[in-house]
């Protein structure tokens, strides 16, 4: 009979633990502040060894250390700015600004073989289609007249188109994709935009 009230008395002791348990308060979120945990720093090295009058060894002195933990800030992501890649076309409609010469630096095509592919002599209005060569290059190694990248200022008359022909290899869609540009890529004199 005592086994059976030993067994009861210790299936109630571990009821009562089971319920207390869950009763336990949930943990605290972290806190932000900034927190000090000093150490202390034993040394018998000589340069913090101090000399007394009557200890010519001098105490071995303790030192604090105080060791502060300063929440670090997630830098900011750098925004990535997808440039378009450049394909040759078959053929291009010329825009506003832009002319066989410029057009021939930024598809790398020999000028000459596009001026004898259209039967031009090199003027041409905006609008004209033109079929691009799909094979030569531009004859020398730079197809840039300006030095890029860089920052352009917007002049009256400005088009994309034009100031993509002012840098020789710059494409307008680079130019519109690095400063957000929206259509119809309406653009104000003093507007400053990154040449890529």
């Amino acid at each position: 009979m005592t086994k059976k009230w030993n067994l009861v008395i210790v299936s109630m002791i571990l009821f009562t633990l089971l319920l207390s348990g869950c009763k336990m308060p949930a943990s605290k979120a972290p806190t932000e502040e900034i927190q000090t945990t000093p150490i202390q720093i034993q040394t018998d090295s000589p340069e913090f060894l101090t000399p007394t009058a009557d200890d010519k060894t001098g105490p071995t002195p303790t030192a604090t250390l105080e060791v502060v933990f300063t929440p670090t800030s997630t830098p900011e992501p750098t925004p990535t700015v997808l440039i378009p890649t450049l394909t040759k076309p078959v053929e291009y409609t010329v825009r506003e600004g832009e002319f066989p010469f410029c057009l021939a630096r930024r598809f790398d095509v020999n000028p000459e073989d596009l001026l004898a592919l259209n039967n031009i002599g090199g003027d041409v209005s905006p609008g004209t289609v033109l079929q691009i060569p799909q094979e030569g290059s531009w004859p020398t190694e730079n197809r840039s007249v300006k030095e890029h990248p860089t920052t352009h200022t917007v002049q009256e008359g400005d088009t994309v188109y034009s100031i993509a022909c002012e840098y020789g290899d710059v494409t307008p869609e680079a130019i519109i994709a690095v400063n957000n540009l929206e259509e119809p890529y309406t653009l104000s004199a003093g507007q400053t935009l990154q040449i890529p």
